[in-house]
């Protein structure tokens, strides 16, 4: 192990290196007079000792950065094959759920396809940002969201390399502009068309035995799940069942904190259903796919908007407490689990008056500005009656 070696008054770290006859010692000048500051540029010696001794790193005074005019490190040649298993190591080690695991291994694996698999990371710019967001990701026909999600894993990655001195620039990485989009949700009425919805072979023509068809039931259950909870696509699938609780633990939750979700025994019952079922799938998201798909196809029987997806029944949940709580946010922003208000200020900007329209049932609390704080009902609507 290296060590310390003062000479003139000043110091030195001394490492021994066997060149296959006998010891030689080499020095490294940690050019300080001062010990406390020796023993801190030491530390970096002994970690990059190994690799000096190995022929890794030839140029020692290019390496440490006490040593060149610049003061910058011309650190290991990494490729982008070589670091790439590592940073996802490291993120799995820090407890990253799965969501996002995986999210960060497309991304990588379509960094990896643009520029190569043997493309130095050092060597990482701007120019290389801007061709994977503009002519890798567009060609291939991806959304702006879905190109910002891959970026911000991208982002991540040139972090981890500067923090483990793997690359000494992080260069920026700007994402594309999106004008925050309008909230979309259901009505009452198109919420009670839905759960009225009863498919079958007539309704639905496809082929017999088709899964959406047989399981309709389930997936009925599971979107009035989701409706009466605010859940995301995958939280069901999180966590914990507590009684007449869902505990999600910070590591498994979208922005790293805790969420607790209050459970109706209708809900407990269906969550179980759903939760059993995943076990049939080879991925969390995979079954949260299924879900996401099936409630799409149920919103074209329907004729409505294709803007619908699974997660305006987050938004309608969202609207609807809104209206029973006379728009107390920092309860909504809770029930939720955003983790900033600002994100739950979204259902503000919708006008209180199209949210009495379309929400007829739940209007009279705000119209007489009552703060119904305590009420925390999990199933915010009666779906089978509500008026059309």
């Amino acid at each position: 192990m290296a060590s310390l070696k003062a000479m003139r008054g000043k110091w030195y770290a001394r490492i021994l290196i066997w060149d296959g006859a006998r010891q030689r010692e080499q020095l490294v000048p940690l050019r300080t007079e001062s010990k406390v500051t020796a023993r801190q540029r030491l530390s970096k010696v002994e970690s990059a000792e190994a690799d000096i001794k190995s022929g890794v790193i030839t140029d020692i005074k290019a390496f440490f950065t006490w040593l060149n005019k610049e003061h910058t490190s011309k650190v290991i040649r990494l490729t982008l094959a070589d670091s790439f298993d590592e940073w996802l190591g490291s993120r799995r080690k820090n407890n990253i759920r799965n969501t996002t695991l995986d999210i960060n291994d497309r991304a990588l694996g379509h960094f990896i396809n643009c520029l190569g698999r043997n493309f130095p990371v050092e060597n990482i710019s701007v120019k290389e940002i801007r061709e994977f967001r503009e002519v890798y990701l567009a060609n291939r026909g991806y959304s702006p969201t879905s190109i910002n999600m891959y970026l911000r894993s991208v982002r991540s990655f040139l972090s981890w390399l500067v923090d483990n001195e793997y690359s000494d620039k992080k260069p920026k990485v700007t994402q594309i502009h999106i004008d925050e989009p309008e909230v979309k949700y259901l009505s009452e009425g198109e919420i009670a068309e839905l759960m009225r919805l009863d498919l079958n072979y007539k309704t639905f023509p496809k082929k017999k035995g088709n899964v959406f068809v047989v399981e309709w039931e389930h997936y009925k259950r599971a979107f009035k799940f989701y409706l009466t909870t605010g859940c995301r696509r995958t939280e069901p699938f999180l966590g914990t069942i507590n009684g007449m609780w869902l505990d999600i633990p910070p590591n498994q939750s979208k922005n790293h904190k805790a969420r607790t979700i209050r459970l109706t025994p209708e809900n407990l019952k269906t969550l179980k259903e759903m939760r059993a079922r995943a076990k049939e799938y080879s991925k969390v998201t995979v079954c949260a796919d299924s879900y996401s798909k099936a409630f799409k196809k149920a919103c074209r029987v329907i004729g409505l908007s294709e803007d619908i997806h699974l997660h305006s029944l987050r938004h309608t949940f969202a609207c609807i407490r809104r209206l029973q709580t006379n728009g107390n946010m920092p309860l909504i922003r809770d029930e939720l689990g955003h983790k900033d208000i600002s994100t739950t200020q979204r259902y503000i900007e919708i006008p209180l008056k199209r949210l009495q329209e379309d929400f007829p049932t739940y209007s009279k609390t705000a119209i007489n500005g009552i703060m119904d704080t305590d009420n925390m009902d999990t199933e915010p609507i009666n779906l089978e009656s509500a008026p059309r």
